[in-house]
């Protein structure tokens, strides 16, 4: 089985890092929230739901829906075949290839209940392609949840050298404020349910763990305190499609 996709230069994570002790805790930061805010938002009929990840990295998150919480209609796109072949290793999920900027998604009109899209809209020449298209797969009344790197002042900071950490990432090309998110997904007709800088402190050496450290000895949720925050790896947003379209 591959450790890595080298045609998908957007995930940088190998199968070794996601295995480790670490990667599992970094697995579990990142996409538990999500899961619990959907299974909150969905309460008995959770197990139900249908829900498509657009942009399946290597299939933990949608392996985590299927071996932990029991969902079974689970679908993924993506545009690299070697992705896909790991990640159907990782998942018995349908995972079809396919891209945002396509003409048109594979799938059914208005036929999921949820759409993830963890860190892929930052990689988007224009990332309203995506809000536009995920229109047509969501059933009215259907859950978009959205993450992308939080940019900040720490953000800003990463190439200060010995203090920031550099992104290396050479896909990176829209990286926004959270108020862009929020305005484009409004023009796209979505109305805002939820959101939140999360995931885990980052950005810089040194000043997350210490902030991290103090947040843990005084028992606070560093995601809610604010400055803190703003060291944050990640921007989520929780959209809803309307039932009766809001669109200009």
């Amino acid at each position: 089985m591959l450790e890595r996709d080298p045609d998908n230069v957007t995930y940088v994570h190998s199968l070794e890092t996601l295995r480790s002790e670490e990667g599992r805790r970094y697995q579990r930061e990142k996409y538990l929230p999500k899961i619990e805010f959907l299974a909150e938002r969905f309460g008995e009929s959770f197990r139900e739901v249908r829900l498509l990840d657009v942009g399946v990295g290597y299939g933990f998150f949608l392996s985590m829906l299927e071996k932990e919480f029991g969902l079974r209609d689970l679908h993924g796109m993506d545009p690299f075949p070697k992705s896909i072949e790991i990640a159907s290793e990782m998942t018995s999920a349908k995972i079809v290839s396919g891209d945002i900027t396509d003409d048109k998604w594979p799938f059914e009109p208005g036929t999921f209940d949820v759409v993830t899209c963890f860190d892929v809209v930052e990689h988007l020449a224009e990332p309203d392609d995506f809000f536009r298209m995920v229109r047509t797969v969501l059933k009215p009344g259907g859950i978009v949840v959205v993450t992308t790197p939080n940019l900040s002042l720490p953000y800003r900071m990463r190439s200060v050298p010995l203090i920031g950490i550099p992104d290396t990432n050479p896909t990176h090309i829209n990286i926004r404020k959270p108020s862009y998110w929020r305005k484009l997904a409004k023009a796209s007709g979505f109305d805002l349910v939820a959101e939140w800088r999360g995931e885990h402190l980052a950005h810089m050496r040194f000043i997350p763990r210490l902030l991290r450290n103090i947040c843990r000895v005084l028992k606070l949720d560093h995601r809610k305190v604010p400055v803190v925050n703003a060291f944050e790896q990640a921007y989520c947003m929780i959209l809803e499609f309307p039932a009766v379209s809001t669109s200009p």
